[in-house]
């Protein structure tokens, strides 16, 4: 079977199963939330004893971490990306069509936290369909999956550093967790939802980003 590629590298086949896996673990976690389901009492059962302390090297470190879900840095990093590729290969559609999915994408994210309205461990509560929340899913979490996977799309990343990004995608889910900020079925969510858009905008740019200008100014592709 032929796989895709990503820089350098061969993607786990089928490509699919990654995006497919995220969707499936959204669903199931939102119906689980909102059922108050053995997820959610997990959740409960997580910060029982109150939130972590906000102090020390540990602290530090998790902060560190879930900068990689900041809207404004990686859908930054992102928009840079897509700058580089479209004159790389020479194609104004790929930054186009890039800032109408980060757009898209950061609204589909805010528009879900305000439908849920879900209160954070800070609240001292489990609450759904709280005016003024938006615990429910990870916004950073969602922005770390989606941006870090398109810019290993716009950039052609080499297989190791693919894998370098996931893992910091993982890390600020974790991180989210751990500094308190949100339940573990946020984080969840929010992977999963970001996964799922990150993997969509990367379908919609991939071969563009993968293009060179040929002799005489046309495109050609990249290679295999």
């Amino acid at each position: 079977m032929q796989v895709l590629r990503s820089g350098g590298g061969r993607l786990l086949s089928p490509p699919y199963a990654l995006p497919l896996l995220a969707a499936v673990l959204t669903v199931a976690t939102t119906l689980d939330v909102l059922a108050g389901g053995p997820l959610r009492r997990f959740d409960g059962w997580v910060f029982a004893d109150g939130l972590p302390p906000r102090t020390g090297a540990w602290h530090l470190f998790w902060r560190t971490v879930v900068n990689g879900g900041q809207y404004w840095l990686v859908g930054g990093l992102t928009a840079l990306a897509a700058l580089w590729a479209s004159r790389r290969a020479r194609d104004p559609w790929l930054l186009a069509g890039t800032a109408v999915w980060l757009v898209a994408s950061e609204l589909l994210i805010r528009a879900a936290q305000i439908a849920f309205g879900r209160t954070p461990p800070l609240s001292g509560r489990d609450v759904l369909f709280a005016d003024g929340y938006l615990s429910y899913p990870s916004g950073h979490a969602a922005n770390a999956a989606a941006c870090l996977t398109m810019l290993v799309a716009l950039t052609g990343a080499s297989r190791r550093r693919a894998a370098a990004a996931h893992i910091l995608i993982v890390g600020v889910a974790v991180a989210v967790v751990t500094l308190g900020y949100h339940w573990p079925t946020d984080a969840l969510a929010g992977w999963g939802l970001g996964t799922v858009l990150g993997f969509a905008g990367r379908m919609l740019v991939r071969e563009r980003a993968r293009r060179r200008p040929g002799p005489g100014g046309s495109r050609d592709s990249a290679g295999p």
